[in-house]
This record gives C-alpha cells, structure tokens and sequence, in this order.
C-alpha cells in the first residue's frame, strides 16, 4: 500500500512539472462576444456520405464594440449575414477587411486559413451564422495570431 501510495504521490509531481514547463499555447481568446444557439442538428445517422456536412449548427453572434472572436479557424464550410453594426475581418495577411450591415461573408476551411473578427466600431455587430461540418467535429479551433499584428 505505501509503495502504491508513493507512485501515485509521484506520478502526480511529474504531470505537475509536465503542465508547469510545456509550452502555453498563443491562442487568442475571444472578448465581448455573446453566441445565442439557434438551431443544431446533426443527420450523419442518416447520410451515405460520411465525407459530406451532415451536422449543422445556427448560431447569433453579438460582439461588443472593441470586442473580438479571436483568432482561429474552421474545419467545415461557415456562412454568415452582418446584420447590424460592422465586422472587420484580418486573415493570415494582416489585411483588413470590413462587413457592413446587409452583406455576407464565408470562412475558408482549414488551420492554414487562421482570421479574427473584431468589431472596430462604436455599435453591436450582430451575425447570424451557418455552419456546415461533419459530425463530431468543433465548430471552430482557437489559433495564435500570426506574425504580421
């Protein structure tokens, strides 16, 4: 029993000094962001095609003025709608770009299409969007920032 106990008590210090000296990731959290779910289904249980978007989820996404949905990417296809305020858009080239009240917008897929959305205005910037994944899968994954900023 002591010599279970003292493996235990040491296997503990060990994953201790693990956490303590790897790497903390970068990744940029997001801020003043409110998510209000709309609607989720999946249908894989359904679907022949297992390589095809089977789960879709809508969502309404508020962010605060000087708020930011930090960076990250997508693995599924995302559609969304600006309808209030403006969207400022920044991918791995640094370059702005905005989305006015009335336009819309998709995300290319996958970790070499890292982007933030900041809301760089004095207004909510409401989005409604539309993601189009295969089951099991994030709806998004939070990435550093790149070099450029």
């Amino acid at each position: 029993m002591r010599i279970h106990r003292h493996a235990l008590t040491g296997a503990v210090v060990v994953a201790a000094a693990i956490v303590a000296l790897a790497p903390s990731t970068s990744a940029t959290p997001p801020s003043g962001v409110t998510v209000e779910q709309l609607a989720q289904v999946d249908v894989s249980g359904f679907s022949p095609f297992p390589a095809l978007p089977s789960a879709y989820a809508f969502r309404r996404i508020t962010i605060a003025p000087g708020g930011t949905l930090g960076w990250h990417y997508h693995d599924g296809n995302v559609l969304a709608v600006v309808t209030a305020g403006e969207v400022t858009r920044y991918e791995t080239d640094c370059l702005p770009t905005t989305y006015s009240a009335g336009q819309g917008l998709s995300e290319t897929v996958g970790p070499d299409h890292v982007h933030v959305g900041r809301n760089l205005g004095t207004e909510p910037a409401v989005l409604y969007v539309a993601y189009l994944n295969r089951a099991r899968e994030p709806l998004f994954v939070d990435a550093p920032a790149p070099d450029c900023l």
